[in-house]
């Protein structure tokens, strides 16, 4: 059986590395994002729990 690409092999697994690589990056990146956005909202929400107890104390 012949074989179709052989002069670009090493490219395109370069190529595909650095994909994922960036494909990686892009993942961690909004990952990281939206776990601040969420400690955000529960340190928002821990503060109106404590001065909804402070007003009824």
């Amino acid at each position: 059986m012949k074989r179709l690409s052989s002069a670009n092999d090493g490219f395109f697994s370069i190529s595909v590395y650095f994909l994922l690589i960036y494909l990686a990056g892009v993942y961690y990146h909004y990952f990281n994002r939206f776990q601040l956005i969420l400690d955000i909202r529960m340190n928002l929400i821990e503060i109106y729990i404590s001065r909804i107890q402070q007003i009824i104390n």
